[in-house]
């Protein structure tokens, strides 16, 4: 059954809700209110509508100083253990394989010595010698900074000229003969093993040790006597009759620098100098016309060695064709020098000879056009 409620109880309880919301009306603002929808929020700037003077005008926040340099801004004061994420290098090795023609001149030349080693008895120089090589070089480089580079070539000494002389007293007067050389070869190759020690997108220096090998032959043909003493070649010897071979095998440790300058565009050069702080040789000639069997002629090859010093330098100019293809055109340098002995001990019919000292030089030069295909850059994995 539903109460009735009189008239005067629903204006009284109307009459309390009023009175109470006009109370806390009244009241100071001791705390946030949410604001009011039906009221205009722009501050109260003097001069614009809506203001009031009995409220405070806005205090302009102050500017926020723009910290730069060495001092931690405020980003860094929030966000003090972020760091910018490392970059990921993939242990891997590229590298470059391609083919060499080198056209090459030289000389080769020997001092051999009194036995006490205070006169000249004779000197042999192969000079003018020109030659025709082709080679295959390469190249593999690993992200570590370690990289490998050789090469290996076969050619011919097609020219050149032996002037072979003897000195008074051992022979009297002088003498001095050429002959034609021809029908000579050269081989040799290179390994080397080193660290780039800077590594920057245009430039790259590394240093490198590795092994050299060299082997020369050349051979004289014919004999004319140029200086005074008729009693040697006096009468020519045809030039198609051999007369002397030379064949010199040379082993030689590299110490180097190899760098690679990028010039602009598909422009580079390349610049390669080692020092050869040990070169060893061992060598034979064979006099084919005083090999006999009478006292004083030779049983046969004269051997000799020596050891000694070098130096070796290269420069190309390289034009990459695209990513993957290069050709260069460039020139080198080898010079080794060696002391040693020419051993006729045992090698004279009848007699009791003695070894004898010798001096070495060969030098070979030249220039060189190339082409190369780059490959990689290949994953190692785990295990380098």
């Amino acid at each position: 059954m539903a109460r009735w409620v009189s008239p005067a109880t629903a204006v009284f309880a109307i009459a309390v809700v009023l009175g109470t919301a006009a109370i806390a009306d009244a009241a100071p603002d001791e705390g946030p209110r949410w604001p009011s929808i039906y009221e205009p929020h722009w501050p109260n700037i003097p001069g614009e509508t809506g203001y009031d003077a009995s409220k405070p005008a806005p205090v302009p926040a102050p500017e926020r100083e723009i910290v730069t340099g060495s001092v931690q801004s405020p980003v860094a004061k929030r966000w003090h253990d972020f760091k910018p994420a490392s970059t990921i290098v993939v242990p891997a090795f590229e590298g470059e394989l391609g083919l060499r023609y080198w056209m090459n001149f030289g000389k080769t030349a020997v001092n051999l010595y009194d036995i006490p080693g205070t006169a000249m008895v004779s000197r042999l120089t192969y000079d003018g010698l020109q030659g025709h090589a082709v080679e295959m070089f390469g190249r593999v480089d690993h992200t570590s900074g370690l990289y490998l580079k050789g090469y290996v070539g076969i050619g011919i000494i097609n020219r050149g000229q032996l002037n072979d002389e003897d000195f008074p007293p051992f022979i009297s007067p002088y003498s001095s003969t050429m002959s034609d050389q021809r029908e000579g070869s050269i081989a040799y190759a290179s390994a080397d093993i080193g660290f780039n020690v800077i590594r920057q997108p245009g430039f790259r220096l590394g240093a490198y040790a590795g092994y050299h090998y060299l082997d020369q032959s050349v051979s004289a043909y014919g004999c004319g006597q140029v200086g005074s003493n008729g009693a040697i070649c006096g009468n020519p010897i045809p030039n198609n009759v051999l007369v002397i071979t030379q064949s010199n095998h040379w082993n030689s440790l590299r110490l180097g620098l190899d760098a690679t300058v990028k010039l602009g565009g598909p422009f580079s050069l390349s610049l390669d100098a080692a020092w050869l702080p040990y070169v060893k040789l061992n060598g034979g000639d064979s006099h084919w016309l005083r090999i006999g069997t009478m006292p004083g002629d030779f049983t046969g090859e004269i051997p000799e060695d020596g050891q000694g010093t070098g130096f070796q330098l290269e420069a190309a100019l390289a034009y990459a064709v695209n990513s993957n293809v290069k050709v260069a055109v460039g020139g080198r340098y080898w010079r080794m020098d060696a002391s040693g002995l020419s051993h006729f001990e045992n090698n004279i019919v009848g007699v009791n000879a003695s070894p004898q000292p010798v001096d070495w030089k060969v030098e070979s030069y030249g220039v060189f056009v190339q082409g190369s295909f780059k490959f990689g850059p290949y994953p190692t994995g785990g295990f380098f």
